[in-house]
């Protein structure tokens, strides 16, 4: 029963992939089949309730399989479902061959990553939710839907400040709920598994391009990243929120170097989920909007702003709308009126203040992830040539960079008295950076790096 609980969500996964992109690697699918899998089995149980059933076990795998039936016919009639598929690659033989290949260095840097992975398993669960924000707002709200199924239903429960507990997007708490559902003491491995369906994407995706230690070695960095790892442990919805927005970031470069449309819908799908997940995503897809407006009109793909927007704001307003049409919930807005808006553009001007906020963010962010940074800058400067060859995902980079200063600039204007005591969540909120910055680095030193890399593997 426990194990169905994530074989259902993978499976299901596995299907959507099919129909999104058929043209990835079957290790790509299955990290791709997980965080697919339950960021549209959350989104399945939601519409239930949005139709006035519950989604019990029963209701919720009737849907899935209903849906799996309905996919897997469509990819039969239209040619794209092969009875060979898994056969053909031979997997088992597969992984033994690719092993057995392995440099000395490829395979201490492989067991490296194992451990250190198994090891995030261990802490997830032998430790049960008990971080302040998942006790109390993400695991317990997933207790409330566990046990009443009906998501009106638990927020109409006599608890304490109940719309403060349902303000943030559903996904982490459905998704504790269904394993509670299948008899899940312990939810957080969810988690881990998503940590290694991020080291399976991140790999993946540089190895398009890169050597196999190249992308070995960047992937163990990622995984081990301070921040990643430890939040990869708790029920916190900042790692979550970070593996969609960064590998949904990811795909989205993606399809600028390969020009496979199934990567443009799944960065704008992945990006969607990660607003499934928290609500901070729609500045920084608007900045990815207008690079990716600017690059379809150099490139004359004028479909491709329609075809990664279409899917984010699909996903976007479901949260904030059901809260006030179906919970009677106020809506979270701290945005004033016009007469308060032409007062806080003209505190944009105010150079005092960005002087604070850039203070602010010097002492929270950077000083924190120093080493990063400053790895960051020595690349860049070290392979300016290459950077010349991802100038995009450069500009994907700034622009995150930037709108995350900016964002914090007019957090400032709307909480005055609050926004120097945040220190800790703008670092959390900073992680979604994190993959994105890996990946750039290991991108534009693969060629350079390649022979000082490869004498240490091959030694």
């Amino acid at each position: 029963m426990l194990i169905l609980g994530v074989l259902i969500p993978i499976v299901f996964g596995f299907v959507i992939s099919l129909l999104i992109t058929p043209e990835v690697r079957l290790s790509e699918r299955l990290g791709l089949s997980y965080a697919l899998g339950f960021g549209f089995l959350t989104l399945a149980m939601f519409f239930l309730n949005v139709i006035g059933i519950k989604f019990s076990l029963v209701n919720t795998t009737l849907l899935i399989l209903a849906i799996i039936i309905v996919s897997l016919v469509y990819l039969k009639l239209r040619g794209r479902l092969r009875s060979s598929f898994i056969s053909r690659e031979a997997p088992l033989q597969k992984i033994k061959q690719n092993l057995a290949s392995l440099s000395l260095f490829e395979k201490i840097i492989l067991g490296l990553l194992v451990f250190f992975i198994f090891c995030n398993i261990a802490i997830a669960l032998y430790w049960p939710v008990y971080w302040p924000d998942a006790l109390t707002t993400y695991d317990f709200r997933a207790k409330l839907l566990a046990e009443t199924k009906f998501i009106p239903d638990a927020a109409s429960l006599p608890i304490a400040f109940s719309w403060i507990v349902f303000e943030y997007p559903p996904m982490t708490s459905l998704v504790h709920a269904w394993l509670y559902l299948w008899g899940w003491a312990n939810p957080k491995i969810f988690y881990p598994l998503l940590l290694i369906s991020l080291a399976i994407l991140f790999y993946w995706s540089l190895r398009e391009r890169s050597p196999r230690y190249h992308c070995f070695l960047f992937t163990l960095l990622l995984v081990t990243t301070g921040y990643i790892y430890t939040h990869a442990t708790c029920a916190y919805a900042n790692f979550p929120f970070a593996f969609y927005f960064g590998v949904g970031t990811i795909y989205f470069y993606r399809w600028m170097l390969t020009r496979k449309r199934g990567f443009l819908i799944l960065g704008g799908i992945l990006l969607g989920l990660a607003s499934w997940v928290r609500g901070e995503s729609e500045l920084f897809f608007l900045g990815y909007l207008a690079i990716l407006i600017f690059f379809s009109i150099r490139n004359r793909q004028f479909l491709a702003p329609f075809l990664f927007a279409l899917p984010y704001f699909a996903i976007e307003p479901l949260w904030s709308a059901y809260r006030v049409h179906f919970l009677n919930f106020p809506p979270v807005s701290v945005l004033p009126g016009i007469s308060g808006l032409l007062t806080l553009s003209q505190e944009f001007l105010n150079f005092s203040r960005w002087i604070k906020v850039t203070g602010f963010i010097w002492e929270n962010v950077v000083v924190y992830f120093r080493l990063l940074f400053s790895l960051l800058i020595l690349t860049t400067v070290l392979y300016a040539g290459e950077v010349r060859r991802h100038y995009f995902l450069l500009l994907i980079l700034i622009s995150d960079i930037v709108l995350f200063v900016v964002g914090s600039f007019v957090y400032s204007l709307l909480f005055p008295g609050k926004w120097e005591y945040v220190g800790g969540s703008s670092r959390r909120l900073f992680v979604i950076c994190l993959p994105i910055i890996w990946y750039f680095i290991a991108s534009i030193t693969t060629k350079h790096g390649f022979s000082k890399t490869e004498r240490v593997a091959r030694s």
